[in-house]
């Protein structure tokens, strides 16, 4: 039975650079052959001979020389038509390298660019702290002048001869100046933390908003977070969105290591030999689309986010300890965002550090939010990809999320590695999770569907968890609003409607536009409706449109049938006829659009509050008027607006208040803008205004001549003046 929800986002395209996996497809390899790729530090990236101590005390050292590292990667933009310089290359930090790499890759398991993407509303917004390695090279060459400073300054070496010193001077600095970069006009924007988008946004040519998110550990999942609101929110139709970390530097382990956090032996989540996390670095990038959109494009599905909650620890016991309130709040708010229920997770990807205190308070967390949730009688399978890679700092929850959304689409779940002992310290007899050690069919679906929660948690306090679902065609749709219209008299359950639909499609000739009408006509013969989303630019523009309104999945159907048998068979005349049913077919330039605002009369209890609840726009134009008018009317003018339907005595009395033209006019003078703001979110602005009586103050605002608040004060000035008239005939124009 199909669940209707109002948002789901669909994972269309997965790429990914990560430890002895150069793509995601090898990724998902070792996940599966339970590969752990933790390693010695490469020579090329820094000598242990000089940072590294056994000595957690010593100073200025590490005691850990382990990590995840990316050794090889695939870096050719010249056989990929990519317009990067070689001199721009070279400043690159790797950190963009692996970003550009992984969209690619994205890109290209999305389909593109055979399956189309409109590159005016796609936006790209990764997750990355620290930036990469690069700036530390190139701050040392900066800083190098008073490193020889000091040297000249030193007794023994002004007791040398002066030749002595100026060879020794002038080697030293030649020397450390050939193992570091040059600086150049390209050294700056190759190794800014935001140029990761923007190198992205640039060279693949895409214009929706670019930005970096930095959240600490939980800076990826922070960026999926943002990326799956603007989704929501409509501001584009598609996303780059992800993490990167390629920041392994030696002061990265040696500051980490003087935290106590590091692991000098490996990583083994939730073991009892768990002594700190080992740092990895990566690349993992998804393309995401809402999911009515990319069903109605017939785009494949990895897996569906349904949720994602987010929150601080708030005050605690310090900036970098885990704070179990805080982590609760996070998986709560995701699975209420879901609209699901924990107890239908049968996969957990946890945070999982391998660090003595992390892993408890996190095993912790979830148990009281999953116990409370009503799992009983079974454990849900638990595991990191922190214990095969290491932990990928800002591209951790990327990487979490990666083996999940993987492991939903091919449905097995991996194993953890590096249990041996479960760390005594975690109640695994009672919490309702045991770690997955083995390759497993992922067999239990509860409610429908496959479902996992992902988590991440970063320094600062900053929390991060995510639900997704398998795709199941057809399991979710968005549900049909339904509006109520309240006249002189009491709800009325016959007044009540669905709100109907329309689906435009465009084209550059007939044959294309009954190219998209056939795949419409398939999608709602099988019961599927596009979701209400405003008409794409290149739609509404293109030379040849059609637009359908229908109230359902079998209206559209049938009145796309006979649009496309009209369209095959070339007749102007049925087409035209069809107008009369719903169906505009249309070539050339687009007629022009007059708005005509109702004066007063039209107006009813409850005007908008669906679409004031479900369309933020709506919303903040009554905020506005609610700022404007409380001091007028004594209170919000959604207050006196907005009742419950189900309380007769409330709904009378608001009735008997908008007969006051006090609170008449500014309601209707609110609803009439509120709704032109929500027509232009959906493309449809008008080139002309009119209005009639109240309604042209509705008209004055529309364009542009009169100021939103100053048209609220002007009418509600009027209606008190107009109550406080004494004539004979109240039906009388004034």
């Amino acid at each position: 039975m199909p669940e209707h929800v109002h948002r789901a986002i669909a994972i269309v395209g997965v790429g990914a650079v990560l430890p002895d996996a150069p793509d995601a497809r090898r990724f998902w390899t070792n996940l599966v052959e339970g590969r752990y790729s933790i390693g010695e530090t490469p020579p090329e990236r820094w000598d242990p001979a000089l940072y590294y101590d056994a000595d957690p005390k010593a100073p200025e050292k590490t005691y850990s020389k382990i990590g995840g590292w990316v050794r090889q990667y695939d870096w050719d933009p010249l056989r990929w038509r990519l317009p990067i310089p070689p001199k721009v290359g070279d400043a690159m930090d790797r950190t963009q390298k692996w970003a550009i790499i992984a969209t690619r890759e994205a890109l290209a398991d999305y389909g593109y660019p055979e399956r189309p993407l409109d590159r005016e509303r796609t936006a790209v917004i990764f997750g990355n702290a620290m930036a990469g390695d690069k700036h530390y090279l190139t701050a040392l060459r900066v800083y190098l002048p008073e490193y020889a400073q000091e040297l000249e300054r030193s007794e023994s070496f002004a007791a040398l001869p002066p030749a002595a010193r100026t060879a020794i001077l002038a080697e030293t600095v030649a020397g450390v100046r050939r193992r570091l970069p040059d600086i150049t006009e390209d050294t700056m924007p190759g190794e800014l933390a935001n140029i990761i988008a923007g190198r992205v946004a640039a060279l693949f040519d895409l214009h929706g908003p670019n930005y970096i998110c930095d959240a600490a550990c939980a800076s990826a999942m922070a960026a999926i977070n943002a990326a799956v609101e603007g989704l929501e929110e409509l501001d584009y139709d598609a996303v780059i969105t992800g993490g990167i970390d390629g920041n392994m530097s030696a002061s990265s382990f040696v500051k980490f290591c003087k935290i106590g956090a590091l692991s000098a032996t490996g990583t083994r989540p939730y073991d009892a030999g768990a002594d700190g996390f080992v740092m990895g670095e990566g690349a993992v990038v998804f393309v995401l689309k809402r999911l009515e959109d990319a069903e109605q494009a017939g785009d494949r599905i990895y897996a569906v986010i349904r949720g994602l909650g987010g929150s601080s620890d708030g005050r605690g016991k310090g900036i970098t300890a885990p704070n179990p309130k805080g982590q609760q709040l996070a998986v709560k708010r995701a699975w209420a965002h879901a609209g699901l229920s924990p107890a239908t997770a049968t996969l957990i990807e946890g945070h999982g550090t391998s660090t003595r205190v992390g892993d408890v308070v996190e095993v912790e967390s979830l148990a009281a939010v999953f116990s409370e949730a009503g799992v009983r009688g079974r454990k849900i399978p638990l595991g990191s990809v922190k214990s095969n890679i290491g932990h990928l700092k800002g591209a951790a929850g990327a990487a979490g999320l990666l083996k999940a959304v993987l492991a939903l689409h091919h449905k097995q779940i991996p194993p953890s590695l590096g249990l041996e002992t479960p760390n005594p310290k975690i109640d695994f007899d009672r919490a309702p999770f045991r770690v997955n050690v083995e390759l497993t069919p992922w067999d239990e679906v509860i409610d429908g569907a496959r479902r996992a929660g992902v988590s991440a948690f970063g320094f600062g306090g900053t929390n991060f968890h995510t639900v997704l679902e398998e795709h199941v065609p057809g399991r979710i749709q968005r549900p049909r609003e339904r509006v109520q219209v309240i006249g002189s008299g009491a709800p009325d359950p016959a007044s009540k409607a669905p709100l109907r639909g329309a689906l435009v499609i465009g084209g550059t000739s007939p044959a294309e536009v009954a190219r998209g009408l056939r795949a419409a006509i398939d999608d709602a013969q099988r019961g599927h409706t596009p979701q209400v989303l405003a008409p794409r630019a290149h739609d509404l523009e293109a030379p040849c449109r059609i637009a359908i309104d229908y109230a359902d999945a079998g209206e559209l159907a049938k009145k796309g049938t006979r649009a496309l048998e009209a369209l095959e068979a070339g007749s102007a005349g049925h087409l035209l006829a069809l107008r009369a049913q719903g169906v505009f077919y249309r070539e050339g330039e687009a007629a022009k659009v007059a708005f005509l605002y109702t004066g007063q009369g039209s107006q009813y209890v409850n005007m908008l509050a669906g679409l004031a609840r479900t369309e933020p726009v709506v919303r903040e134009a009554f905020a506005e008027a609610d700022a404007v008018l409380q001091p007028l009317l004594g209170r919000p003018l959604t207050e006196l607006l907005f009742v419950p339907h189900d309380d007769a005595s409330a709904v009378a009395a608001a009735e008997d208040r908008l007969r006051q033209t006090s609170v008449t006019q500014p309601a209707v003078l609110a609803v009439d803008v509120a709704l032109t703001r929500l027509l232009a979110a959906y493309g449809v602005v008008p080139d002309m205004v009119m209005g009639h009586s109240l309604g042209e103050y509705g008209a004055l605002v529309a364009a542009g001549g009169l100021p939103f608040a100053d048209a609220l004060e002007a009418v509600s000035a009027r209606g008190r003046e107009m109550m406080r008239l004494a004539v004979e005939d109240n039906g009388w124009m004034v």
